[in-house]
C-alpha cells in the first residue's frame, strides 16, 4: 500500500503494464515455485514424518495409504482418491474446503471458455490503444490504454459504444451461472451433510443427539425441571448435565500445568547436568587409560553406538520408578470397571477386586507405548514384555453398561438410582442391573491419590449418605415420580388448582401487566412455589424449600458471570508429609551431590505479584531467588491437593445457566433446537445441536444473553475500527521500502546516503523488512479475531470459527481489495463513501478497472508461493530441525513434537480464498483475462491442499461443514461489486457526441442487482433450516440403516454364526458391501477374518497388488502399517443394539476382537519410524453400546472435573540421580506423581523416550 498522500490505490500503479513486463515480474515467483516444488519432490520420500505423517502417525481410523513415489503417480493418486474417503479420513470441513476450490474451478472454467473469446476481440479490435506489448509509460498520452489494458473494458472507442451490449449479456450470464452453481452447491451440501449426520457411524456419537441449551432461568435450572420440559420430544431424554462455574478451579488447573511443565524441565536439567559431569569424569579416566591403550575413532563410535542402544532399550524397557501413581482413565478400564460394579458382592469385595487387579500392567514398547490399566491398576513396573515398535494395549472389556446412539431401544427396569457424579439417565432405558452398575462406577477422572481412604469409600445408594468421591457437575433428583417405562410427556402433580390462575388484580393504570385472571406462569416439575431452591419431591428429600435471603449485592453478583456466585470457601490440609525433614536435610546425601554443587541446581526468581506473567524475567535485588525444584515441587503438591479436593466438593461451585441434554433419538435433538422452548424471549436460547464434547468452550458457559449481546456490539465495533485503522501500520511498512524518499524527507537519515556501504545495506534491508513486517501484521489478525470471537461468547469451537470467518472476510475484502484498488487509505475510502453514497458505483467504475493488472499478478503470485510453500512446509522443517533441537529438552516435549501434527483453523482459512473468488468475479467482465489466472490459482491450491489434507494435516475438531454455506454466501459479495461497478461504468460511457450511451444497460444491471439480492435472500430462506437441522423424513431410513449395519456388525464380531433370523453369511456380506461401498469379496473376506483367531496376523502377511485407493503398492515403505489398519476402514463401522439378553456375550466377544487387532507386525511399522498410535482404541464404533455410554457420561462433564493429576516425567539414567529424585519427591508429598518409566539418556546426554507419558489416556483419541 502506498501512503496516504495519493489519490489512488497501490493496485492502480500497475495500470497499462505490458505482457512482457507482466511475466518478467512473475519470473522471481516462478523461480521460487520451481525451487520449492523441486525440494518437495526430492524430500517427500525421505522425510515421511514431515511429508506423509498421516500414513502412520495418527490413530488408525485416520490413516491413509502412502502415496506413490513417482510425481506422476502422486498426481494420479490425488485425483483417484474418492470424496467419501476424504470425508471419512479428514471430515466434512476438509472435504467442503476442497469442494469450494473445485466449485470455483467449475465457475471460472466456463467463464474463461466463453467470456474471453467474446470480450477480448470486442475490446481489442478497433480499440483506442493497440500497443499490447508496450507499457503506457512509453506513450505520450497516458490516457491511451496500453499493454494488458488493450484487452480490457476501457479500450472500446466511443463510436463503438453499442459493443457494450455484449458486456451486459455476458454479465447477466455470469450472474446467472454463479447463482445456479450456488443453488446446486447448497443442495449438494445439504445432501452430503444429511447423509453424514444420519450415518450409523455418526449416530453412535454423543454429539449426534446432544443439545447445548444456554440462558436457562434459575427457576428451570434443575434436572427434574429440564427433564419434565424436554420429555415432550420423541424418545425422551437420556442424560442431562448441568454446568457450574468452575472458573477458579480452571485457573488453578492452568497454573498447575505451568508449574508441572517447569518442574519437569528443571528435573530433566538436573539429571542431564549430573550425567554430563559424570561423563566428563569418565573421559578423564579414559584419557589416562588411552595412554596405555589407544582407542580408535571407530572403537569410540562403536562405544557410543552401544550406549545409544542401551539407552533405547532402557526407554523401551520395563524398568524405572514411579511414585504417586494415579489411575488415568483408559478405554480398557471401562469394561473392567463395569463388570466390577455390576457384581452383587458388597463394597469390600469390590475393593478387594480392585486391589487384586492393581498389578496388571500394559505392554510397553518403542514409539507411543501403551499406558495404564484403565481404572484398575495404575502403571506397574515389573512383569512387562518388551517388544520393539509401537505397542498396543488391551485389557478387554467384559462388562455391561448403557447404550447410547442415534436410535431408541426399549427395556424394562425394576430399579433406578441416579449416580452422584454422573448425569441422570432416562427411566425406562435401563436394565435391572444397570442402576447398580452406574451407582458404583469408577470410570472417570479420579483425582484423589489411590492410597487415601476416600478412594475406598462406598458411593451412596440413597440421598444423605457419604459424599460421592467422583467429581461431577450434575444436579441430582432422586425418587422420581415418573413411571420407569414412560417415554412420553410427563406433568407435575398439582394439589391445589387455585394456584393455576394468578390472583393479583391489575389496576387500570398498570399497563405493563396483563389483565386479571390470567394463567399463572408455568411451574417446573419437581418444584412447589416460585422461589429457588425448590423442594424437589414435595417430601423434603430434595433441597429445602426455605427461601435463602440474600443481600442486594449478592443477588447482583450472582447474576454476573465469573464473579464466584454462591461459591463456598474451602479449607485445605497441608500437602506435605509431616515427617518430611526439609529440603536441605533430605538432599544431604542425594545422588546429585556426587556430581554437582548446590549452586549448579536450576534456580529462578519469584515475581512480586501473583498476576505477573511467568515469561517476565526476574531482576536481582528485587525478586527473590529460589531453588526451582524445591519450589515447584511444593507448589505442584499444593495445587494437586487443592484441585483434587475442589473436584470432590464440586457442588459448592455455583450453577451456570446452561446444560447439555442428551436425547434418545437424534430427531428429538433437532426438534428441540427448532422449537420455541420458553415463554419469555431470549430464555433457553440459543440451543445448539451437534456439539462435540472436545469442542465445548467451558469458559463461556455462564454468559447470559444480554451479556452476549453487549459483547457482540463491542466486538463488532472493534473489528470495524481495526479494519479501518489497519491501513496506517500497513502504509508504514510500505514506506520502509522507499529509502530515497525517506532520506530526503527526514534529515536525520542523511548518514545513509553519505556512505555507500550503509546505503547498500539499507537497500537490502528495505527489500526484506517491509514484506516481513507486513506478514507479521497480517498474521496477527486471525489471532486477534480468535480472541475476540471467544470474548464475544462463543460456546463451541465451531461457533467461534463461524465468527472468525465473518470478521476475517470483512477485513480481507476491505483491506486487500477495496483499499488497495480504490484509495490510498481506508480513511479516504470511508470519507468518500459517507459523503457520497450515491456515487459508490461511479467510484468503483473509475478505480477498479485500473487495478485489474495488479490483481492478475497478486493472484498468480499467491497461488504459486502458497501452493509450493504448503507442500514444502518450510516452517515445519525449521521447527523440526532447528527449534526443536533447542527448545525440546524433556521427554514430554519431544513426545508432543513427534505426535502433534499440523492442523487448520477453519475460521481464518476459508476467507482468504473466498476473497480470491470475489476479486476474480469483480473483474470477470471488466478484465476477462483474470479468469485464466483464477483457474491457475485454484487448481494449484486444490492440488496442494488435497495432498496436505490427505497425507499431512490432522483434523481434531470438525464443524460439520457449516462454514461452507457461509463461504458460498460470501462469494455473492463479488457479484454485487461486479454489478455495482458495471452500473457505474455503463453510466460513464459516452458516445462520440459526449452523451450517455449505455443508460439502458445500466438500468438492466440495476434490475439484475435487485434480482440477485432477492435470489440470495430466497435461497437462504429456503435452505436455511436444512443447513443446520435434519428433517424428520430421515429418521425411519436412518433406523433401517442402523439395523442393517447392526446385523453386519454382529457377524463381524462373531456374535452370530451362519445366519440370524433366517439370514445367511452371504446376506451379511451384501449388507457390509452396501454400507461400506466395498465389493462382496472384500466384505466376505472381512467377515471371514472377523471369525478368525489370528485376524490381523494373516492380513499383515498379505501384499495385495492394490491399495485402498485402487493404486499399486510399489515403493510403499509402510505397507504393513496400513495393511494392518483398522477394521472399520475395511469392514464398515460398528453399531450394535443393546439387546438385553446378549450384553455380556457381546462384551466378551468385542473384547476378544480388539485383543486380536493388537497383534501386529510391529517391525513392519518401523519401516518408516515409530507407529505411535498403532492398535489404540481410537474408534467409538469398536466399542459396544454399553461401553460407549460410560464414555458419554464422562464426556460432557466440565473439563475442570475431568482433569487428572499430571505425571512429572523425567529421564532415567544409569547413575541413580533420577531414581533418587523420585524418592525425594515421594518423601515430600503423596500428591505428586513422578516417574521415569519409558525414558533414558543417550550417549550425547539427550533425552530419549520409548513410550507415551504415563498419564496419557487413549480417551483423547476417541471423538465423541
Amino acid at each position: 500500500m502506498s501512503s496516504n498522500d495519493g489519490d489512488s490505490g497501490t493496485a492502480q500503479t500497475s495500470a497499462g503494464i505490458s505482457i512482457v513486463a507482466f511475466f518478467t515480474a512473475l519470473a522471481s515467483s516462478l523461480v521460487i515455485f520451481g525451487v520449492q516444488m523441486g525440494f518437495f519432490l526430492l524430500l517427500r520420500n525421505k522425510l515421511a514424518r514431515i511429508f506423509k505423517p498421516k500414513t502412520f502417525m495418527v490413530p488408525e481410523r485416520e490413516r491413509t495409504e502412502p502415496p506413490p513415489a513417482s510425481p506422476w503417480g502422486l498426481v494420479m493418486a490425488l485425483y483417484r482418491i474418492r470424496d467419501r474417503e476424504i470425508i471419512k479420513k479428514c471430515g466434512l470441513d476438509a472435504y467442503f474446503f476442497l469442494r469450494y476450490l473445485q466449485t470455483l474451478l467449475i465457475i471460472f472454467v466456463p467463464i474463461a471458455c466463453i467470456v474471453i473469446p467474446i470480450l477480448v476481440p470486442i475490446n481489442y479490435v478497433g480499440g483506442i490503444g493497440q500497443s499490447f506489448g508496450s507499457n503506457n509509460t512509453n506513450s505520450s498520452d497516458p490516457s491511451i490504454p496500453a499493454g494488458l489494458d488493450t484487452i480490457a473494458w476501457g479500450n472500446i472507442k466511443p463510436v463503438n459504444a453499442n459493443r457494450r451490449w455484449a458486456h451486459l449479456i455476458i454479465a447477466v450470464l455470469v450472474v446467472g451461472w454463479v447463482c445456479f452453481i450456488a443453488y446446486n452447491e447448497l443442495r449438494i451440501y445439504i445432501k452430503i451433510r444429511q447423509d453424514y449426520l444420519t450415518s450409523a457411524e455418526h449416530r453412535l456419537r454423543a454429539s449426534a443427539n446432544t443439545v447445548l441449551v444456554s440462558g436457562i432461568p434459575t427457576k428451570w435450572l434443575t434436572d427434574h425441571a429440564l427433564r419434565g420440559l424436554f420429555d415432550v420430544f420423541p424418545g425422551g431424554i437420556r442424560n442431562i448435565w448441568l454446568t457450574r462455574d468452575y472458573t477458579k478451579l480452571l485457573d488453578k488447573i492452568n497454573k498447575r500445568d505451568d508449574i508441572h511443565k517447569r518442574l519437569e524441565s528443571a528435573e530433566s536439567e538436573l539429571i542431564r547436568k549430573s550425567k554430563k559431569n559424570q561423563l566428563k569424569k569418565r573421559k578423564k579416566e579414559e584419557k589416562a587409560e588411552r595412554k596405555a591403550k589407544h582407542e580408535t575413532k571407530a572403537e569410540r563410535a562403536q562405544r557410543e553406538h552401544d550406549e545409544d542402544i542401551r539407552a533405547k532399550r532402557m526407554a523401551e524397557g520395563e524398568g524405572g520408578v514411579s511414585s504417586g501413581d494415579q489411575d488415568v482413565p483408559q478405554i480398557d478400564g471401562v469394561g473392567d470397571d463395569s463388570k466390577r460394579n455390576s457384581s452383587e458382592n458388597d463394597d469390600a469385595d469390590n475393593l478387594q477386586r480392585e486391589q487384586s487387579n492393581s498389578s496388571k500392567v500394559p505392554i510397553i514398547g518403542g514409539g507411543l507405548a501403551k499406558v495404564g490399566q484403565g481404572l484398575k491398576g495404575g502403571f506397574g513396573k515389573a512383569g512387562r514384555d518388551i517388544v520393539g515398535g509401537a505397542k498396543n494395549f488391551q485389557q478387554g472389556i467384559d462388562n455391561q453398561l448403557e447404550r447410547t446412539g442415534g436410535f431408541e431401544f426399549v427395556g424394562e427396569s425394576t430399579k433406578e438410582t441416579d449416580v452422584p457424579g454422573g448425569p441422570s439417565s432416562l427411566p425406562g432405558t435401563r436394565t435391572e442391573g444397570e442402576a447398580n452398575r452406574d451407582q458404583s462406577s469408577r470410570y472417570g477422572s479420579r483425582a484423589v491419590h489411590r492410597t487415601r481412604p476416600s478412594d475406598a469409600s462406598a458411593e451412596p445408594d440413597t440421598p444423605g449418605q457419604a459424599q460421592d468421591p467422583r467429581p461431577s457437575d450434575v444436579s441430582l433428583i432422586h425418587n422420581r415420580t415418573m413411571d420407569s417405562r414412560t417415554y412420553g410427556n410427563t406433568t407435575r402433580k398439582v394439589t391445589d388448582w387455585d394456584n393455576a390462575v394468578a390472583t393479583e388484580n391489575s389496576k387500570w393504570w398498570q399497563f405493563w401487566k396483563p389483565p386479571s385472571g390470567a394463567y399463572a406462569s408455568p411451574i417446573p416439575q419437581g418444584s412447589e412455589g416460585d422461589e429457588f431452591p425448590f423442594d424437589t419431591d414435595g417430601k423434603g428429600n430434595g433441597t429445602t424449600g426455605e427461601k435463602k435471603s440474600k443481600s442486594k449485592w449478592a443477588k447482583i453478583k450472582a447474576q454476573m458471570p465469573f464473579f464466584g456466585g454462591d461459591e463456598i470457601p474451602a479449607e485445605y490440609p497441608a500437602p506435605e508429609n509431616p515427617a518430611y525433614p526439609g529440603d536441605d536435610a533430605e538432599d544431604s546425601n542425594a545422588e546429585w551431590t556426587k556430581w554437582l554443587k548446590k549452586s549448579d541446581r536450576p534456580t529462578h526468581r519469584l515475581p512480586l505479584f501473583e498476576w505477573t506473567p511467568g515469561w517476565l524475567p526476574g531482576l536481582p535485588l528485587i525478586h527473590k531467588k529460589v531453588d526451582s525444584i524445591y519450589f515447584y515441587r511444593k507448589e505442584l503438591a499444593r495445587l494437586n491437593m487443592e484441585i483434587e479436593k475442589d473436584q470432590h466438593e464440586h457442588e459448592r461451585y455455583p450453577k451456570m445457566n446452561s446444560a447439555f441434554i442428551q436425547f434418545n433419538n437424534q430427531v428429538a435433538a433437532h426438534m428441540a433446537c427448532q422449537s420455541v422452548t420458553h415463554h419469555v424471549p431470549k430464555h433457553m436460547s440459543p440451543r445448539v445441536v451437534e456439539v462435540s464434547p472436545s469442542d465445548v468452550i467451558w469458559d463461556n458457559m455462564a454468559i447470559r444473553w444480554w451479556d452476549e449481546w453487549l459483547r457482540t456490539f463491542i466486538v463488532i465495533g472493534i473489528v470495524f475500527g481495526m479494519t479501518i485503522l489497519w491501513a496506517f501500520p500497513v502504509a508504514f511498512t510500505s514506506s520502509l521500502s522507499q529509502i530515497d524518499s525517506l532520506v530526503k524527507r527526514y534529515s536525520w537519515l542523511s548518514f545513509i546516503d553519505n556512505n555507500a556501504v550503509t546505503y547498500n545495506v539499507a537497500k537490502a534491508v528495505a527489500g526484506v523488512l517491509p514484506a516481513l513486517l507486513l506478514s507479521l501484521l497480517l498474521a496477527f489478525v486471525p489471532i486477534l479475531l480468535e480472541f475476540l470471537a471467544k470474548f464475544q461468547g462463543a460456546k463451541t469451537g465451531s461457533q467461534k470459527a463461524e465468527y472468525v470467518q465473518m470478521y476475517y472476510f470483512f477485513f480481507l475484502f476491505v483491506q486487500v481489495f477495496l483499499v488497495v484498488s480504490i484509495a490510498s487509505g481506508a480513511i479516504a475510502t470511508l470519507q468518500d463513501t459517507v459523503t457520497n453514497i450515491q456515487g459508490i458505483p461511479e467510484t468503483l467504475a473509475k478505480n477498479l478497472p485500473k487495478a485489474a493488472n495488479y490483481f492478475f499478478s497478486y493472484m498468480i503470485l499467491q497461488a504459486m508461493s502458497t501452493s509450493s510453500g504448503t507442500l514444502l512446509q518450510i516452517g515445519v522443517l525449521l521447527v523440526w530441525y532447528v527449534l526443536a533441537r533447542i527448545l525440546d529438552d524433556t521427554a514430554r516435549s519431544k513426545w508432543r513434537r513427534q505426535t502433534d501434527l499440523p492442523t487448520i483453523s477453519w475460521g481464518s482459512f476459508f476467507p482468504v480464498y473466498t476473497n480470491f473468488a470475489c476479486i476474480a468475479l469483480v473483474y470477470a467482465v471488466i478484465a476477462p483475462l483474470i479468469a485464466i489466472f483464477a483457474i491457475i490459482t485454484f487448481a494449484l491450491l486444490w492440488v496442494a491442499y488435497r495432498y496436505n489434507m490427505i497425507y499431512v494435516t490432522r483434523f481434531k475438531i470438525d464443524t460439520g461443514g457449516v462454514l461452507y454455506p457461509r463461504a458460498i454466501n460470501q462469494t455473492f459479495t463479488g457479484l454485487y461489486f461486479m454489478e455495482l461497478c458495471l452500473i457505474g461504468l455503463f453510466f460513464l460511457v459516452r458516445n462520440e457526441n459526449g452523451d450517455v450511451a449505455c443508460a439502458p444497460q445500466a438500468i438492466v444491471m440495476i434490475v439484475v442487482l435487485a434480482l440477485t439480492v432477492g435470489y440470495q435472500v430466497l435461497l437462504n430462506v429456503s435452505f436455511g433450516p436444512l443447513m443446520r437441522y435434519l428433517p424428520i423424513t430421515f429418521e425411519d431410513e436412518a433406523v433401517l440403516r442402523d439395523e442393517m449395519f447392526q446385523r453386519a456388525q454382529d457377524r463381524r464380531l462373531g456374535l452370530t454364526t451362519g445366519g440370524e433370523d433366517g439370514e445367511d453369511d452371504e446376506e451379511g456380506n451384501d449388507e457390509l458391501s452396501t454400507l461400506t461401498g466395498a465389493d462382496s469379496k472384500t466384505a466376505a473376506a472381512a467377515l471371514s477374518e472377523g471369525n478368525s483367531n489370528d485376524v490381523e496376523l494373516k492380513k499383515i502377511g498379505q501384499k495385495g497388488p492394490q491399495n485402498s485407493f485402487g493404486l499399486t503398492n510399489k515403493l510403499n515403505p509402510v505397507r504393513g502399517i496400513v495393511t494392518a489398519g483398522t477394521w472399520a476402514a475395511r469392514g464398515g463401522k460398528k453399531v450394535r443394539h443393546a439387546t438385553l439378553g446378549k450384553a455380556e456375550d457381546s462384551m466378551r466377544t468385542s473384547a476378544a476382537y480388539r485383543q486380536q487387532r493388537r497383534q501386529k507386525d510391529l517391525e513392519a511399522q518401523r519401516a518408516m519410524g515409530e507407529a505411535l498410535y498403532g492398535g489404540y482404541n481410537d474408534e467409538i464404533e469398536d466399542l459396544t453400546p454399553e461401553e460407549r455410554d460410560v464414555l458419554v457420561k464422562e464426556a460432557f462433564k466440565h473439563s475442570a472435573l475431568r482433569a487428572h493429576r499430571p505425571t512429572v516425567w523425567i529421564p532415567r539414567d544409569d547413575i541413580g540421580v533420577s531414581d533418587d529424585e523420585i524418592r525425594h519427591t515421594c518423601n515430600l508429598s503423596d500428591y505428586i506423581w513422578i516417574s521415569n518409566e519409558g525414558t533414558a539418556l543417550d550417549s550425547k546426554v539427550r533425552v530419549v523416550y520409548g513410550r507415551a507419558p504415563p498419564d496419557f489416556s487413549d480417551l483423547e483419541l476417541i471423538n465423541l
